[in-house]
């Protein structure tokens, strides 16, 4: 695992330790970085529909969120006001801006939900050695 990934690990371990997320984490960094891994999920060469984009980030927060903990239009507008996100004139297509994503490093290929499993499986592993 490289530095970046470490680190992304790592701060997903802490932002997950006490199950899915039940809303926006407040640290700038911890909103960031889940900006980061979304805008991961889109193809950078590819213009998406407002409903395309939606459902790309709707299923990927049910992954690793709580029901109703962070949703997919506030998301989308976090990504648009962070400029991962760019809206054409007529606000009909998005495109992923793959400068700022390689400036930002938004290349980690980690996913919260995998990380959520991890700590899970670590927390199931404390439980039985507990109950021998």
């Amino acid at each position: 695992m490289n530095q970046v990934h470490e680190q992304t690990h790592r701060v997903l371990k802490r932002l997950l330790v006490n199950g899915p997320l039940t809303g926006l984490p407040r640290r700038p960094g911890d909103q960031t970085l889940l900006l980061r891994l979304a805008a991961s999920r889109f193809e950078t060469q590819r213009a998406y529909r407002e409903s395309e984009v939606n459902e790309v980030l709707r299923s990927w927060l049910q992954t690793f969120c709580a029901p109703f903990g962070i949703d997919h239009v506030t998301m989308r507008r976090l990504m648009v006001d962070s400029r991962l996100l760019a809206r054409d004139r007529s606000g009909s297509t998005y495109r992923i801006d793959p400068a700022r994503i390689e400036t930002l490093g938004a290349g980690e290929a980690i996913e919260p939900a995998q990380v959520l499993a991890e700590i899970q499986s670590e927390r199931e592993a404390r439980k039985k050695r507990r109950a021998i």
